[in-house]
């Protein structure tokens, strides 16, 4: 192909959309997990709980104007080569396949990393070229085939070194979009299919659509994962309103007069149906919910703080209404001291670690 259409659109998208967050109020050099995430990052718990789309926004989102300019100068250097090499179809079919498959790769392997950039199509790219190199080794001048080969080879390999040494790269999502590339390459370079432009534009349509069902159905296939934040946020809601009826109750039960010894068994009572039926069933619930967190694998560590200071938490507490509820029942006065050490014990864990609302 003469001349190249694709590759200047997918920059300008990439640049046009960083832009409107620019415009809605974002950093530019350091976008919160936040922005990232209401802007369409592909992030496991919303991607497998049925918000899919994200493992295609994601490819035109970029965290800070550097991480933009690195990419579109990749972009740049290797996608018009191998748009005049694959033609317009063949060339958006590879973007997207490869940009997808990263996507995919990185909830498979840390659902819970927040992902952006283009960097795993661009791998595709990459890797489309070293299948080229591979495939028509005998018909390139050796020069050229020298000179492609060392560029791509230091590109890959420098920034998979550097991703391996430096944290908060998504390297699942550039080895998953390497590998797409490689294989989109090695079949969409098929010298036969190269002869004939209409050929290759229908094979080029036809790979797309399988690698979009392919993807789809691995996709699919993923397991669901627990949002953690919105898990978070249910337990400060749940803690507020769980302390406020608890603490009615036991207000009610200090202030009332008791003029006899059946009047007071009969408030303490009510106060043991209260926590049987309103306090303690949503609590056990969500303590559950919080222990299967703590069992994640790959949860990042400052949520895997956080979790297990509310798991403490809410398990000094629960043990302190079950005291409590043991004590009226039995009118055991050791029972209740217990159920008294216990909350303050939970309170500590609560004023110790301060993790409530915190993101």
């Amino acid at each position: 192909m003469p001349r190249i259409a694709v590759t200047p659109v997918l920059i300008g998208l990439n640049v046009a959309v960083f832009g409107l967050m620019l415009a809605g109020g974002v950093d530019p050099m350091a976008p919160t997990v936040d922005n990232l995430i209401q802007w369409g990052a592909n992030y496991g718990p919303k991607t497998t709980n049925g918000e899919w789309w994200r493992m295609f926004t994601a490819m035109f989102l970029h965290i800070g104007i550097l991480h933009l300019l690195f990419n579109m100068v990749a972009l740049w250097n290797v996608g018009g080569l191998m748009e005049r090499v694959l033609g317009t179809t063949g060339f958006v079919v590879l973007y997207l396949l490869a940009g997808l498959l990263g996507s995919v790769a990185s909830v498979a392997w840390n659902p819970f990393v927040v992902s952006a950039g283009a960097s795993g199509a661009i791998f595709g790219v990459y890797g489309s070229l070293l299948a080229f190199l591979v495939r028509h080794r005998g018909m390139t001048s050796q020069a050229s085939l020298a000179a492609l080969r060392s560029n791509t080879l230091a590109f890959v390999g420098f920034n998979l070194l550097y991703g391996f040494v430096q944290e908060g790269i998504d390297m699942a999502a550039h080895l998953g979009g390497l590998a797409g590339g490689f294989l989109c390459g090695f079949v969409l370079t098929q010298p036969r299919i190269q002869a004939s432009h209409t050929r290759r534009h229908m094979y080029s349509t036809l790979v797309g659509l399988l690698g979009l069902l392919l993807l789809g159905a691995v996709a699919l296939r993923l397991p669901h994962v627990e949002d953690v934040e919105a898990t978070l946020q249910h337990f400060v809601s749940l803690n507020t309103t769980t302390l406020a009826t608890f603490k009615q109750a036991i207000a009610r039960l200090q202030q009332g007069q008791f003029t006899t010894t059946a009047a007071q068994q009969q408030a303490e009572a009510e106060l043991v149906r209260i926590l049987e039926q309103d306090v303690l069933p949503p609590w056990r619930a969500q303590r559950e919910t919080l222990l299967r967190l703590q069992s994640l694998r790959r949860l990042p560590h400052r949520q895997q703080q956080l979790v297990s200071a509310l798991v403490e938490y809410m398990t000094a507490r629960q043990e302190g209404w079950e005291l409590l509820q043991e004590g009226l029942r039995n009118h055991d006065p050791r029972a209740l001291k217990s159920a008294n050490e216990k909350q303050r014990q939970a309170d500590q864990v609560l004023g110790q670690r301060s993790p409530v609302g915190k993101k």
